[in-house]
Formats: structure tokens, C-alpha cells, sequence
């Protein structure tokens, strides 16, 4: 399961920014994760919930905002290029 150690890096960012931004809790914490990520929301909010107990996390609300899959085209360099899709 990645999204445990996904939430772990989150929570070190925000540990870091809490630090140099001088704030000791968070409340809400949005993440934008593609189709193509291969991550499962409900898997990240339980480890999210998980990994923040007893820090300046806990109770932070986790919002996830799906964005759709794109893909890139190596010979033409365009997003969504059908060229070698036949």
C-alpha cells in the first residue's frame, strides 16, 4: 500500500512548512491526484487519517481533487497525440 508512505511525505511537507511558516496546525489539506496515479482515494484518507494521529495534522479534513489522465506523444510532442495508436 504506497499511500501510506504517500501520506508520510505529506505530513513531512507539512511539517517543514509549519516550521518556516510559523503555524501549528492544519486544517484541511488538498491534493490533486490523477486517474493514472494508481493511487486509491479511500486507501489515502484512511492513511491520512492514520499517519496524522498526534500531530499537528490530526483532524485535518483531506480533500482530493481527481484530474483526468493525459498522455504525452514521444515522436510528435503533443498531449493526446493518436499517432502510434493504431
Amino acid at each position: 500500500m504506497h499511500e501510506m508512505s504517500l501520506c508520510e511525505s505529506v505530513l513531512e511537507i507539512l511539517e517543514q512548512q509549519a516550521l518556516e511558516q510559523h503555524f501549528n496546525r492544519v486544517k484541511t489539506v488538498w491534493l490533486e491526484i490523477g486517474q493514472l496515479s494508481s493511487v486509491e482515494p479511500d486507501a489515502m484518507r484512511f492513511c491520512f487519517d492514520v499517519v496524522t494521529k498526534n500531530t499537528l495534522a490530526e483532524h485535518a479534513r483531506l480533500e482530493i481533487i481527481a484530474t483526468p489522465g493525459s498522455a504525452w506523444c514521444l515522436p510528435c510532442g503533443q498531449n493526446g497525440c493518436r499517432a502510434n495508436a493504431l
